[in-house]
Order: C-alpha cells, then structure tokens, then sequence
C-alpha cells in the first residue's frame, strides 16, 4: 500500500492535471488547486523541517493575499511534523478527520444495489444535487450553483443524484484528473429519512461503473467515521488517516 500512496501523492496531490477550469498553480514549495468561485486547495507541498516560523508565516500571508477561502488536507504521513500546529497559529480551524480509501475498479461490483441514480447534466439536476446536499450535511454546498454549472460542463467532473419517486434523497460527485489512474468520489450523501435503504451503495456502484467505462484503474475517496464501515464493507482499504484545515478571511 505504500506504493499506492507514493503513487496517489504523485498523480493527484503534487502533479495533477485538470482542465483548465480548474487551476493547478505551483507557488515556491506549494501546489494549490484554484477552482470557480473562492475555492482554494492547498494539494501538496514541500516545506522543509528547518523551515522557519518566519518564512512559514510569510508565505501563509501570501496565500492570504489572494483572498477567498483556502482548505488545506493534512496526512499523517505528510511533513513538517509540526505542520497543522503552525497551521493553527496562522489562524486555520480543524473542521473534520477523514481516512483516505482505496477500492481497485477492474472486476469489482458492488451487489444489491437497484435504486434510481441518474447523472445529472443541466440546472435542474444540480438543484436537486445541491438541495440534498445541504440537507445532508446541515449547511450549504461550498460551491454555488454558478460553480457547478461551470464545472459539469467538463466530462472530468461528474454528478449523480438519487431520487425516490422523483424527489431527490442522495447526491455525490465523481472527478477524474487528466491522465491518473484514480477517480476522486466527493460529497456522497442522503437525507436523513432515506438513510440505510441502499441509496449510498447505490451512489457507489453508478460512480463505479463511470470510473470502469473511462478505464481507471483505482477510485479513492477520504472518507468520515459515519462511511468508513460502510466503504470496508463494500471492498474499500484504508491507506492513511489525516484532517482538514480551513481558513476564511474575517471568520
């Protein structure tokens, strides 16, 4: 598994490749994924363990500069060590833990599965894909409607929504870098009424099956406490545990 890690911190931390409506900007020793709206993710770095608290400082202030918000996700075995303490000091908050998971596509399914998962292409979808997610989680999508639009005009990004009579219960995303042997599954979720009928399993399968058709190789996705059993169950492995640090300007 370690190969596998050296080989997912390559292709979609420190070298990723996306279309251009998704920024890969290399600035000093920090690789940071600029996308619509203010998103800003901090994908890989390279600071070195004798990196002074006055030159962290600086390029943090850099960052800043920018403006917008900026997420940062910290692995157990990323360095420096002292990393997310020096993160805190510069004024980012912990949000979540998550476990990053690994599932190998190639002749893999995913059994009892049957509920009505469609991808979604226009406004109308991503409404609903945007309504359940806020439902789920408790707040908004950090993306607006306007974001989303822009990015599934892309065949790299793609979304699915669940729906149970017509009325929209489920949500995730798969996203698929240039060139990478792995899909990235994002925001999988169900409102809390339709929770344990199959719906999150079945968001896994349809992603599954578009990873197989574009002929990846693997489909990762970094996974809180509430989904890990559920992603072990199906066939996913972990690979690495870590966190994520976020900074708002004037939070």
């Amino acid at each position: 598994m370690d190969n596998l890690l050296e080989t997912y911190d390559k292709e979609v931390r420190a070298k990723p490749i996306y279309p251009e409506i998704l920024k890969v900007v290399k600035e000093n020793n920090l690789v940071k994924l600029v996308g619509p709206g203010s998103f800003n993710f901090i994908s890989y770095w390279n600071i070195p363990d004798d990196y002074s608290l006055e030159q962290f400082h600086h390029q943090i202030e850099v960052l800043k500069s920018d403006g917008g918000q900026i997420m940062w996700r910290v692995f157990d075995h990323d360095k420096p060590e002292n990393l997310e303490i020096n993160l805190e000091r510069e004024g980012f908050k912990y949000i979540d833990s998550l476990t990053l998971m690994v599932l190998q596509v190639q002749g893999y399914t995913i059994a009892g599965v049957e509920e009505d998962i469609r991808e979604i292409s226009d406004k109308n979808g991503l409404q609903d894909f945007l309504a359940v997610s806020k439902k789920s989680f408790g707040h908004a999508n950090p993306l607006d409607l306007e974001s989303h639009l822009k990015l599934i005009q892309y065949p790299n990004f793609k979304y699915y929504v669940g729906y149970s009579r017509n009325s929209p219960v489920a949500a995730a995303r798969l996203e698929v870098p240039v060139n990478s042997q792995f899909g990235l599954l994002f925001g999988g979720c169900v409102i809390p009424e339709y929770r344990e009928k199959g719906y999150y399993k079945a968001l896994l399968n349809a992603r599954l099956k578009a990873a197989k058709s574009i002929g990846l190789k693997y489909i990762t996705t970094e996974a809180r406490k509430t989904s890990r059993p559920i992603l072990e169950h199906v066939g996913f492995t972990p690979l690495v545990k870590g966190k994520t640090w976020h900074y708002v300007a004037n939070d």
